[in-house]
């Protein structure tokens, strides 16, 4: 399978946290969300709306042009 942009999960309002033993609540920490894949030997730092991240990031995209093909990760930049 070839790796591709993924769509985020966003996250949903609501007024009230829902409850129980089966929830775990992380913190939101400011920042961009990325996504980068790398396919046929070309690697792509992209936004969460699918904008290029790459000359905004040089160095992080330089740095994950070492993950093999056909890899996804997703991170806060």
């Amino acid at each position: 399978m070839k790796a591709r942009f993924l769509e985020p999960m966003l996250l949903l309002k609501t007024d009230k946290l829902p409850e129980g033993n089966e929830w775990l609540y992380e913190l939101k920490h400011d920042g961009y969300r990325g996504i980068a894949y790398k396919t046929g030997g070309k690697l792509y730092l992209r936004s969460r709306n699918d904008n290029d991240f790459s000359l905004r990031y040089p160095a992080i995209a330089k740095a994950l042009s070492a993950l093999p093909n056909e890899t996804v990760v997703m991170g806060r930049l």
